[in-house]
């Protein structure tokens, strides 16, 4: 038996999914079940896969992830479960949600979840809760061993899957440059999709100063000359810093305070980092 991995828009301490746990715990008492993050960005597919991209290499092999963040529910998208290179599943909306996964992790095959099957009986004719209705039973349905890969439904091209726009990282012999992918105001950290290590690759190590400029579209929102430091503690408290994230991507971050607010800093395909020299 794997485990089960919840994740979605909800919000932290919502009845919906408690409900989702309760469908997990009809199909099997015994499925062991947790909640990954419930705190995506509403209705933000690209929020939702990055939020996979840090869970997934946490939990053991063959471990089932339910996501669903699915602002085209009810509609013709498809409900799938792909089966990833690294051998866990993502029970999800194929609607932009698997796009990271896809290129960085890769995808072996994908299915379309058969309703007929999997899906909680009761609910035919219900179309705004799938997350409970259809992803968590098959979802708790595979991760309990009751259906196989196969059994989830038919089978389509992996080339077909629904992947959504966003700023890739560029590097050129004087800056790099990515999309900010986090920027959330509980801690005020901007994250980006940036790798660290192409800072050294340019010559920008611990102890520099680099210039850092942050654009909204055409408008440049942040623009300034900051440390490059190992963590927060190497700057003075109140200090605009740049670091490497848990994730080994470049972040900016305000030692004890909130670079989010202070700034007013969004994350998102509108949203863009550049790094150079100081």
């Amino acid at each position: 038996m794997a485990y089960l991995v919840i994740q979605t828009d909800f919000g932290t301490g919502s009845l919906s999914v408690s409900a989702m746990h309760g469908v997990c715990a009809m199909v099997d008492p015994d499925l062991k079940v947790a909640d990954g993050n419930n705190a995506v960005d509403q209705f933000n597919v690209l929020d939702a896969s990055e939020s996979l991209m840090y869970l997934l290499p946490y939990w053991p092999k063959g471990t089932v992830f339910v996501s669903v963040i699915d602002p085209g529910v009810g509609t013709a998208r498809k409900s799938c479960v792909a089966k990833l290179k690294d051998g866990q599943y993502v029970v999800t909306p194929d609607n932009g949600t698997l796009t990271y996964i896809k290129e960085r992790i890769g995808i072996e095959s994908v299915r379309e979840i058969d309703e007929k099957v999997n899906r909680l009986k009761g609910s035919e004719g219900i179309n705004i809760f799938h997350g409970r209705d259809v992803y968590a039973y098959c979802g708790a349905r595979l991760a309990a061993g009751i259906i196989d890969f196969e059994g989830v439904g038919p089978e389509y091209p992996v080339s077909e899957i629904v992947e959504a726009p966003y700023i890739k990282p560029e590097k050129t012999d004087s800056q790099v440059s990515g999309m900010i992918n986090e920027a959330g105001e509980h801690f005020g950290l901007v994250g980006t999709n940036i790798p660290f290590e192409w800072l050294e690759e340019l010559g920008m190590v611990y102890g520099d100063n680099v210039n850092v400029t942050i654009m909204n579209g055409d408008t440049t929102v942040f623009e300034n000359t900051i440390p490059l430091a190992k963590s927060f503690g190497f700057v003075s408290i109140g200090q605009t810093l740049l670091l490497s994230s848990e994730t080994r991507t470049v972040m900016m971050a305000v030692n004890q305070g909130n670079a989010v607010t202070d700034f007013g800093i969004g994350f998102g395909p509108k949203w863009k980092m550049i790094v150079r020299k100081g």
